[in-house]
């Protein structure tokens, strides 16, 4: 998935009028069946066509992934993601918030939230030898206060995350190798997987794109991925969640709900979302209510 800042570069200039929906129905007389199907999904379902893998896809549509790509081709986009960030685009409500918004903005999103739980998460770890940070802004606030905690192990995907910690010159610091995302400065790919095999860790603390539907997503399908190994390579996921992220649909599974041991927000203990969670086996831990001397950034 890309930022918003950058799709403008992905969409075809030369196509006509009548939005991405317009040019699928007029595509469709002229279409082999396999290829008809694929448009047909994506008009009937957009939602699952996004948020379903291509595998899932293909699956549904007993179709070749070179038959899906060649129909986002024929549509005037290079790949299936271009594709998927055009169709979520002329959507409205949950369709148009599945695409990612720039680094940025995530950054500048709930703060002073997110730094209540991290400081609340924290403690969590006392008592582990190894475990395993996510990217993201949650998660820096989160290492942020390690600088007091008994020396850990500590393997990371985020560069500026393992920057800090070396600083705080406390903690042994690994990184899982990959290709780095610039936008983000995160490590994602084959490396970045590769390196979890054989390695055990006490504890994965997880950032969170979008939760729903009894599941934990992400934006990106090669972090989603990479999110659901380093969840398998830890004995308890400990997944750190503003409010926002409750109302934002993500387009792929990192894994479900219940595969979190805890859950630290700032929702209240009686809204649905925290509820649903609890339901799932998750231990809840709440910020609500508690604030900081410091204004909210918006």
């Amino acid at each position: 998935m890309i930022g918003k800042t950058d799709m403008a570069a992905r969409r075809n200039p030369s196509e006509g009028g009548g939005g991405l929906r317009g040019r699928i129905l007029a595509a469709l007389e002229t279409m082999t069946p396999k290829l008809r199907g694929i448009g047909e999904l994506a008009l009937r379902d957009p939602e699952a066509f996004i948020r379903k893998t291509s595998r899932e896809l293909c699956l549904e549509l007993g179709a070749s992934e070179p038959t899906l790509i060649r129909f986002c081709k024929e549509m005037g986009y290079a790949g299936l993601a271009a594709f998927r960030i055009d169709l979520a685009l002329e959507g409205s409500g949950p369709l148009s918030a599945l695409v990612e918004p720039a680094v940025h903005e995530r950054r500048s999103m709930n703060r002073a939230a997110k730094r209540r739980i991290a400081a609340r998460a924290a403690p969590l770890v006392a008592g582990d030898s190894a475990i395993l940070l996510d990217n993201g802004s949650s998660v820096e606030s989160f290492a942020e206060h390690l600088r007091d905690a008994a020396p850990l192990t500590v393997m990371t995907t985020s560069l500026p995350i393992a920057s800090m910690l070396m600083m705080q010159g406390r903690h042994e610091v690994m990184l899982t190798g990959g290709r780095v995302r610039p936008d983000s400065l995160a490590l994602v790919g084959g490396l970045a997987e590769q390196a979890l095999k054989g390695l055990r860790f006490d504890s994965f603390v997880m950032g969170v794109y979008g939760i729903g539907k009894g599941r934990i997503g992400g934006s990106r399908e090669d972090e989603a991925r990479q999110t659901r190994a380093m969840a398998e390579a830890a004995d308890r996921v400990i997944l750190l969640a503003d409010a926002s992220k409750f109302s934002q649909p993500a387009l792929y599974k990192v894994c479900d709900l219940g595969r979190a041991a805890i859950l630290v927000t700032d929702l209240a203990p009686d809204h649905p979302a925290a509820l649903e969670a609890v339901q799932a086996g998750v231990e809840v831990i709440s910020v609500h209510g508690q604030y900081e001397d410091e204004q909210e950034t918006t």
